[in-house]
């Protein structure tokens, strides 16, 4: 990140107006965008000079490809991934009428660095020239008369333009069975089977109002923690929704009386209580023996961090939507929205929240959340919530539609 910023305010001292494109002997003169983080390029100005390729992804998602260099750039989010790679950088890309623009550093620094048989950045001409053999360029060219050399506000979709998509998690399952309870009863529950029935109901309920899901599990099998965000990306969700039971510690004072329910958003745990939540349901992680996502070294830990702090304020909003629905049909005391570092959540690159319906430990809640009708209303409370959240949402997002 440092460095991302060293070469941010290097570029800063140095940046042009305009950027001179070559290949051979032919030359395109692109003008840059102002921003109050530095100067940016609408990428797709590099053709046809050089080869390029934009895909839009969905939800601010962009595949491009400059010159073999294959990059996933987010709206608003700063940070590429270039060949597979996490890169951070000094400012956020960002669109424009359509079209995507990214900081001056992406052209002039990054670029050249990973493809430096092909792409070359000459500072004293402030030109970028292409070496490598040129292809046919798959984007729709900016008019020269379009560009003002000042950054307009970012487009924000103020109207539903796709079908609502929401990804469910059931938590634990395989040989992860999460809690079990209740404590000093003849009869036993497990929290994997509880949130897997949780889930398809909330699976059918969320269909019922008109919108997509994807589950991570529909059976009893083990999802590894770092895969369930992974899943959740792939799919374009809006929303990410786990459901967890929740247990007593042994150590407090008659534990098998504990109730309640409470939903959680990702953030920094706050009271031992939520700390005792995180450690509990994160301990799936023992239960995993390999895992198709990413390492978590400290350059991606960054990036997820950048991408989870963008979600912020909006899984907060979610979760005290869901915990105050849950409360016309929960039987047990509310216990609030708190924040915690579930693992779970930490990979999902939306509003995420983690539910926990009741306590398996307390025979009168475990009953209760093993009843199928209950468990169909609290799946009807959070689909609701999930709802009224994104209903609020794009009202927010429609109100500051230039």
């Amino acid at each position: 990140m440092i460095g991302a910023v060293l070469v941010a305010l290097q570029l800063a001292a140095t940046t042009p107006s305009v950027l001179s494109v070559r290949a051979g002997e032919s030359e395109s003169i692109v003008p840059l965008v102002e921003t109050n983080l530095g100067a940016a390029i609408s990428i797709e100005r590099l053709a046809p000079l050089v080869p390029l390729s934009i895909s839009d992804l969905g939800n601010g998602r962009f595949a491009v490809n400059v010159a073999g260099v294959d990059m996933e750039l987010r709206d608003q989010l700063p940070f590429a991934t270039i060949n597979g790679q996490f890169v951070p950088l000094a400012a956020a890309p960002f669109v424009v009428d359509g079209h995507l623009h990214v900081p001056f550093e992406v052209v002039a620094e990054l670029l050249p660095r990973v493809a430096s048989d092909r792409l070359r950045y000459i500072p004293g001409r402030a030109e970028l020239r292409f070496t490598g053999v040129p292809a046919a360029s798959s984007v729709a060219l900016l008019p020269a008369a379009g560009v003002t050399g000042k950054r307009a506000a970012p487009t924000r979709p103020g109207t539903r333009t796709r079908k609502r998509r929401i990804v469910v998690d059931a938590g634990h399952g395989g040989p992860d069975t999460g809690m079990h309870g209740p404590i000093g009863g003849k009869w036993t529950i497990y929290e994997k089977n509880i949130t897997l029935a949780v889930a398809q109901k909330l699976d059918t309920a969320l269909r019922a109002r008109g919108m997509s899901v994807t589950m991570t599990r529909t059976r009893d099998t083990l999802i590894t923690l770092g895969d369930q965000g992974k899943i959740a990306n792939e799919a374009h969700g809006d929303v990410f929704v786990s459901i967890h039971v929740n247990a007593a510690n042994l150590a407090w004072h008659k534990p098998a009386e504990a109730r309640g329910y409470e939903t959680y958003f990702l953030a920094e745990a706050k009271t031992e209580d939520a700390k005792r939540v995180e450690r509990m349901e994160n301990e799936s992680v023992h239960f995993e023996t390999g895992s198709s996502s990413e390492k978590d070294d400290p350059l991606t830990l960054i990036t997820m961090d950048m991408a989870q702090n963008e979600h912020l304020r909006e899984s907060s909003d979610l979760a005290e939507i869901i915990q105050r629905r849950l409360g016309a049909v929960e039987e047990g005391p509310s216990r609030g929205v708190k924040q915690a570092g579930f693992m779970v959540l930490v990979r999902a690159y939306m509003p995420a929240v983690l539910v926990e319906i009741g306590f398996g430990t307390n025979a009168e809640e475990a009953r209760f959340i093993s009843n199928p009708v209950r468990q169909r209303a609290i799946a009807n409370a959070i689909a609701n919530g999930v709802n009224e959240y994104l209903d609020n949402y794009e009202r927010r997002l429609g109100s500051t539609t230039p």
